[in-house]
């Protein structure tokens, strides 16, 4: 792709609109500047938007279980408390995180290592809106976006009366959680707080979770043509690591059976600590076409101890701090040409990662680092995308990013510290990938109602600094040579949103070449044959009566290869089948109720790629209930997650050496929750 039609453009279309915005002082405030997709319904893509009424309803306990009550979108769980899980559209299994592309406020979640989004850092209270967009996102957004994007959308303080509300959660595996919000705004500046504490023992052995959160969201308008806009937070963790349980049946262990709660590793934890800031600058350059620049400032800080319980001695020590930097400028321009409307983004997104890590194997050498790997990594991006209205009920909509990373990273070694003959130092790495994604759509309304909509696109996904240095099968640390991962997607889809009915069904086939996954043979991160995923999403949702409404959806997925050794095998931890039923209902005395159904497939263990291993993960259904109510100002609300006290499991890996052999883990059965909480007007 040519850098150069897009630069010229961003440099010049601000030069054009000065005069204009020189002579228009009398404007309205700027749109929300959280979400890039602009009029949702023009795009040609598969998209939900989760309101904060529908947060509010929903039984779930975490923002992971609220995500999987929608279309395509699956989750791994580790432990109760949500906050390690994985979370995907169109299922990656293991790489979800690194295949869905995780926002808050419009910026990246996801970051240049393998460590999960901390989705309980993320107060349900304080979401205004959640856009899931589905296979679509990688031209705006940028790689990681191979299924899609899921933009998580706080409360703007512009857009709320003055309120407090301070609330408290108490429940099962001695549960407290207490979370204050508050927002105020008058004719000078507009302002948004919420803290969050939580604890949770959680449902296993060495399972307790702790938790402080804190961020505010201040916003000075200028003019009534712009505005300043400051977003901070931190937020500080602690979480006790319980493991997998074992299940052998040449040994007769089965401790997913007869010990579900207990804990192979009752001394492992780990820690973190994160905080960010993003300081931007929004306004009007006339009464069509708006601006913003914003940058974005993130510390992330993580520690783990992992104790060698076999009597070995390899004790596993790791110290990480990643610091990312960002600079995310855009334009949107609205123009008529005759009688067609166009709509413009334009932007470049520049993020600057600096990334330490000092790993020891012994818990006697913390202080003493066996590796310490040192990296840098620079990510550069240029986009553009437009939507044209070709007839009043048809729009074309084209976009194009071309994205430049590179990445530097030193290793050292230290053969003292290690105590053993073992280990080597890396070479340095230094090595750099261009890649360009594309998308084009047409949608076409049939009637007010009805509409249609096909698309094809191309999206990238560079490899992160955890899969390229590695540790290979001869205990030497290792740079590997992973190439970008490059996916071709074809989706057709139809709409209908009626007067108390809508549904969608959305079909897509994605071509994947170079898929990153983790070879457990090997012990390396290595790119796949070819391989490719299709699927069907189907969604219902209508009012039954006045009192009693109803959503449903279903999904189908085929992932499997489609070259190598492999061919026509299954990728692992994608369930073929997931359905979910919601009924949310007005009961006698003001009383609202809300019951939601959940049924995943039996899905391949996370390693079995060849599709040889005698286990598989069971499928599973559960039931959450919430029973709400509000007395004046004081709300209530108490809530049941699991009701029919399901045992599953939704990750589990497989031995390569003991046939039948697999670790699990488990998730908790029955639980329950009562909150209460209190607005101040």
């Amino acid at each position: 792709m040519s850098f150069r039609f897009i630069t010229i453009s961003l440099i010049t279309f601000p030069f054009i609109s000065t005069t204009v915005f020189a002579e228009n002082t009398d404007l309205d405030s700027i749109v929300v500047t959280a979400s890039r997709l602009g009029n949702v319904d023009s795009l040609p893509a598969s998209i939900s938007i989760i309101t904060a009424e529908d947060i509010k309803q929903s039984p779930a306990n975490s923002l992971p279980e609220l995500l999987s009550e929608y279309a395509g979108v699956s989750t791994n769980s580790f432990y109760s408390h949500g906050s390690r899980a994985t979370v995907g559209l169109r299922s990656f299994g293991e790489t979800a995180t690194q295949n869905t592309l995780i926002l808050l406020d419009g910026r990246r979640l996801n970051d240049i290592d393998l460590s999960p989004v901390n989705y309980a850092a993320i107060a349900i209270d304080n979401i205004e809106r959640i856009e899931i967009t589905r296979g679509s996102g990688g031209v705006l957004y940028g790689d990681g976006a191979t299924t899609g994007t899921i933009n998580i959308i706080t409360k703007n303080p512009r857009d709320s009366k003055n309120y407090a509300l301070i609330s408290q959660i108490l429940g099962s595996f001695d549960h407290r959680e207490t979370n204050a919000f508050f927002s105020y705004t008058n004719d000078i500046f507009s302002l948004t707080g919420n803290i969050n504490s939580l604890k949770d023992d959680g449902y296993r052995d060495n399972n307790q979770f702790r938790q402080d959160t804190g961020q505010f969201d201040l916003r000075v308008p200028i003019a009534n043509t712009a505005e300043l806009y400051i977003k901070a937070g931190a937020f500080e963790q602690d979480s006790e690591l319980p493991g997998e349980r074992v299940v052998s049946p040449g040994t007769n262990i089965d401790q997913v059976s007869s010990n579900r709660t207990g804990t192979t590793n009752p001394e492992d934890w780990a820690d973190e600590y994160t905080e960010f800031a993003t300081v931007g600058f929004s306004g009007n350059l006339n009464q069509d076409d708006s601006f913003v620049v914003d940058a974005g400032y993130r510390r992330k800080r993580q520690r783990a101890m992992f104790f060698d319980y076999d009597g070995f001695g390899f004790d596993a020590y790791s110290e990480t701090a990643l610091q990312t930097l960002s600079l995310t400028p855009r334009l949107t321009l609205n123009r008529v040409f005759g009688e067609h409307a166009i709509n413009w983004i334009i932007g470049a997104d520049l993020y600057l990662h600096q990334y330490d890590s000092n790993r020891s194997n012994f818990k006697q050498n913390i202080n003493q680092p066996v590796h310490v790997l040192a990296a840098d990594q620079k990510s550069f991006a240029l986009y553009s995308q437009t939507t044209i209205a070709l007839s009043p009920n048809t729009d074309l909509t084209a976009g194009i990013r071309g994205q430049r990373t590179r990445l530097k990273a030193r290793d050292s070694f230290d053969a003292t510290a290690s105590g053993s003959a073992f280990g080597s130092e890396a070479a340095d790495f230094n090595e750099s990938d261009r890649k360009t994604s594309y998308e084009l759509g047409l949608k076409h309304k049939f009637t007010h109602a009805l509409s249609a909509y096909g698309r094809l696109g191309r999206s990238t996904r560079f490899g992160t600094i955890d899969e390229l240095f590695e540790l290979n099968s001869v205990f030497q640390q290792t740079f590997s040579q992973l190439k970008p991962q490059v996916s071709d997607d074809i989706e057709i889809g139809l709409d209908y949103k009626g007067s108390g009915f809508e549904a969608s069904i959305a079909l897509f086939h994605q071509s994947i070449e170079n898929e990153i996954h983790f070879d457990a043979l090997t012990f390396l991160n290595v790119n796949l044959d070819d391989t490719q995923h299709d699927g069907v999403e189907l969604a219902v949702a209508f009012d039954i009566n006045s009192n009693l409404s109803m959503k449903a959806n279903y999904t189908y997925l085929k992932a499997e290869f489609t070259d190598g050794n492999n061919k026509a095998n299954d990728l692992p931890l994608t369930p073929n089948n997931t359905a979910n039923i919601t009924l949310i209902a007005s009961l006698p005395a003001d009383i609202k109720g809300a019951v939601n159904f959940n049924y995943v497939d039996a899905t391949l263990l996370a390693n079995d790629l060849g599709n040889n291993f005698a286990k598989k993960i069971p499928s599973y259904k559960t039931v959450d209930l919430k029973l709400s109510k509000q007395i004046a100002n004081i709300g209530l609300a108490i809530q049941v997650n699991n009701l029919f006290n399901e045992q599953y499991f939704n990750y589990g890996v497989g031995s390569t050496f003991t046939p039948g052999r697999f670790n699990a883990y488990p998730l908790p059965e029955r639980t329950a929750y009562l909150t209460a909480s209190y607005q101040f007007d």
